[in-house]
């Protein structure tokens, strides 16, 4: 039944004050929820209790809202699985072909790097820091030395690479490098797998290779093309080379092709 507003706002006061009865009751509800003027009269009277009405949201608003919602989690979690596992698909191919980035070498994949970013930046020092001087010194004492005569040799092998490293600034430096891949190469004395990490560098206005053999011990050795006798950047992949001459007390002769010892 449809009463009008007139009759509406004569039975409010009892509908308020909940006196009258409930078929009343029902079709003074029934009336606000479709009449927008009754129910701004109903809710602006300043009265306790009184029920504020608002106008029902159709329910397909609902359902395309729970819709959209769903989409939304659907779309990031195909987000996410590409991100995890894809990557994991990649490492897993490669450990079990025992080649490129697998899961085993993503450690000293980071070394290497870390290693070429500093020499880039000229910052021998830092670069110094990867290298795995304990495993020189413990080689060096099985087949050369003492401890006496290595007591020394983290400060002195750090003098030596960054002499030759100072030198190699003097012609340029590193001017920029690119990974080129990572493989296996073999083991150390203790079974530790390395790898060989291959780079282009521009260096002297040229590219040429550079490659680093890491474990996760850290740097184990590198090289670098060029002449030994006047190449400054082979000079310094051998600088170990040169500091076991300081420790033996000779130096090497490339026009002999011998060791000559100065106080023998």
């Amino acid at each position: 039944m449809i009463l009008d507003c007139k009759v509406i706002e004569d039975l409010l006061p009892l509908y308020l004050d909940n006196v009258c009865s409930d078929t009343s009751k029902q079709l003074v509800g029934e009336h606000l929820k479709e009449c927008e003027d009754c129910r701004r009269l109903i809710n602006t009277t300043q009265v306790v209790g009184v029920p504020h009405f608002e106008p029902e949201r159709p329910a397909v608003d609902n359902a395309v809202r729970k819709g959209l919602k769903r989409i939304r989690f659907r779309w990031w979690a195909s987000i996410l699985i590409v991100i995890i596992i894809v990557p994991m698909v990649f490492l897993g191919w490669n450990q079990y072909h025992g080649r490129g980035v697998h899961f085993t070498n993503i450690y000293e994949l980071q070394i290497g790097n870390a290693f070429m970013k500093y020499l880039d930046e000229g910052n021998y020092e830092k670069a110094y820091s990867y290298i795995d001087i304990a495993g020189l010194k413990q080689e060096w004492l099985k087949r050369w030395f003492d401890e006496e005569k290595l007591k020394n040799i983290e400060a002195d092998g750090l003098a030596k690479f960054c002499e030759l490293g100072a030198k190699l600034e003097e012609h340029g430096g590193i001017q920029g490098y690119e990974y080129v891949g990572i493989s296996h190469y073999g083991h150390d004395n203790d079974g530790t797998p390395i790898y060989q990490m291959i780079f282009k560098v521009n260096y002297a206005g040229k590219e040429t290779l550079f490659d680093i053999m890491v474990s996760n011990d850290g740097i184990e050795y590198f090289s670098g093309n060029g002449s030994f006798k006047t190449d400054p950047l082979a000079q310094f992949a051998i600088w170990s080379e040169y500091l076991w001459q300081d420790y033996e007390g000779c130096y090497y002769d490339p026009d002999l092709n011998e060791y000559v010892y100065p106080n023998k």
